[in-house]
């Protein structure tokens, strides 16, 4: 191949040592030259030498993350499954991800049951606390939490109410984990 350029994954075999140097964004294993990311691989025929460089970062959710979820279930005692729709500040998301929320990274507050914080359907904010998946979540933070929420008896939306939500419908009081970014808020 002359000088040229052409779209990588990791993995794919893009040279061998014996004809090549390897550069950036290349592993050498058993004297094969493969991508080690997403990304345009580049090759100097007049140096002899092949790189990857990374064009398109993968967006991932990593320790620190904000992330937008819905909670999914199954909803236990203790903790809950959260699928991850967005990772605030980064691009979008490549792949379907999820995250546990567990009773211990809700609230400061003791809880009996998750139930009391979170309900199936809630769009949450949370912060991702470990680096692998299922990504384990935190809510702990007085920004995070519920940032969206139907009322279990009618399905209305719910509203930010002197820091509760509330249901017009119903007139009834919801409690919930919610986020000081809730986006229904009284007038």
């Amino acid at each position: 191949m002359m000088n040229g350029i052409k779209v990588t994954i990791p993995g794919d075999q893009i040279g061998v040592e014996e004809e090549f140097m390897p550069g950036s964004g290349v592993y050498i294993e058993n004297g094969k030259i493969y991508s080690s990311k997403l990304g345009l691989l580049v090759i100097d025929n007049k140096n002899k030498k092949i790189n990857v460089e990374e064009k398109t970062r993968l967006a991932i959710p990593e320790v620190g993350d904000l992330i937008e979820g819905i909670v999914i279930g199954p909803m236990r005692e203790d903790s809950t499954v959260v699928e991850i729709i967005k990772i605030l500040n980064k691009k979008d998301l490549r792949g379907k991800f999820t995250g546990i929320l567990h009773i211990s990274q809700i609230s400061r507050g003791r809880l009996s049951t998750i139930l009391s914080a979170v309900s199936l359907g809630d769009w949450i904010l949370a912060k991702v606390i470990t680096s692998w998946p299922p990504y384990q979540l935190s809510t702990l933070e007085n920004d995070l939490g519920i940032i969206y929420s139907t009322c279990p008896k009618c399905g209305k939306e719910l509203i930010l109410k002197k820091e509760r939500l509330y249901c017009d419908k119903d007139k009834i009081f919801i409690r919930k984990k919610v986020s000081s970014k809730y986006l229904i808020k009284e007038d």
